[in-house]
């Protein structure tokens, strides 16, 4: 009863926020879903022509942009951090409806996150997740930086980085205070990618099947490539 509760709650979710489209061929998506082998090879080759300047030219036209109208089938669900320089479908050269992004400072991890992955992996068929984190991470930068019973400026920044700060090495009492931006960033992204399970009963159930692979990285501002841990 509680599972088909919850099943009409995602369905009223993608109705009103990811389009009717989606929430009505749901099952039909769920059928043609890829695996996240085959997923992590699509994108770490597409970070390699990213890096390489030979990018895709298909799958952007609008004859592809018409037929997305009706449903999308994304490979992979990317949270990642909403700074400008890190955009996803760029970073991957991925096309039009191939990934399902979520951008938040920090990769911060809040409801209405985890109900996006929830929707992606329940209804959209989606198997592969990954938490990519990136270097000179502004986000992380300020939660390294945070002192206890200080405010960072405002209590919305304060609650992005309580998220964070417990995440990073140099929170542990056992780890030496690091000044290392992209080291902390890394643990970020690999204790999200844990902590999901925990979150979220939906990808818990898909992970523990088999059906639903998550995966953590870390994207290099300077060169352009993602290490995917």
């Amino acid at each position: 009863m509680k599972r088909t509760r919850m099943n009409a709650i995602l369905i009223f979710v993608g109705l009103f926020v990811f389009g009717p489209a989606m929430a009505a061929s749901h099952h039909a998506h769920e059928a043609k879903s890829v695996d996240p082998a085959t997923a992590m090879r699509w994108l770490a080759n597409g970070n390699k022509r990213f890096v390489s300047g030979h990018n895709r030219h298909d799958g952007k036209s609008t004859t592809d942009r018409k037929k997305l109208v009706k449903g999308q089938n994304p490979h992979t669900i990317v949270l990642s951090c909403s700074d400008s320089r890190v955009p996803p479908e760029h970073v991957f050269d991925q096309a039009l409806g191939e990934i399902f992004v979520i951008r938040v400072a920090g990769e911060a991890l809040d409801s209405a996150v985890i109900a996006s992955m929830e929707y992606a992996v329940e209804h959209l068929g989606t198997r592969n997740i990954v938490v990519m984190g990136h270097t000179h991470c502004g986000a992380v930068k300020a939660a390294m930086a945070a002192k206890a019973g200080e405010s960072n400026g405002s209590p919305s920044l304060d609650q992005l980085v309580s998220d964070i700060k417990p995440r990073l090495p140099a929170s542990d009492p056992g780890e030496t205070a690091s000044s290392d931006v992209a080291r902390e960033s890394g643990a970020n992204a690999k204790q999200i990618a844990m902590e999901l399970s925990s979150r979220s009963k939906i990808i818990e159930h898909k992970v523990q099947s088999g059906l639903v692979k998550v995966n953590a990285a870390l994207y290099d501002l300077q060169t352009g490539k993602v290490q995917f841990y």
